[in-house]
């Protein structure tokens, strides 16, 4: 489960303007429907065992898919990115890295394995 805060973020949160059809319940519809792709990769590839040289390669640039770490499991994150009320540079901050720390600062009250639950590509590991 998400870390948990005892206190109030210091810093505001800062909410951007969605472009039509991407709120929260088109995100919700999106990931219900069994022909979604979410994770980038061909379907029915089994979960990769993902180190962190292959994570800091996918920074969501030069055309790569942009891949965090939330909980030990790595999730692409670029489907996401156009429904993220934050905005995609915010959500971009975890790219190609570890991002558990961060979103539980940001988002602790929210279940991100099930709302990334598509976008899951596997477990991170060591070298």
């Amino acid at each position: 489960p998400p870390p948990t805060h005892t206190a109030i973020p210091t810093k505001p949160r800062k909410k951007v303007l969605l472009t039509p059809n991407h709120s929260p319940l088109d995100w919700a519809r999106l990931t219900s429907s069994p022909s979604a792709n979410l994770t980038g990769l061909p379907p029915n590839t089994p979960y990769l065992r993902v180190p962190p040289s292959l994570l800091k390669q996918m920074t969501g640039r030069k055309g790569k898919d942009a891949w965090t770490i939330l909980g030990g499991k790595v999730y692409n994150i670029t489907p996401y990115l156009p429904y993220h009320p934050g905005g995609e540079p915010e959500l971009m901050r975890c790219a190609g890295r570890d991002g558990t720390r961060l979103f539980g600062e940001v988002h602790p009250w929210v279940n991100w394995e099930g709302m990334l639950e598509g976008c899951l590509v596997g477990i991170a590991v060591g070298e």
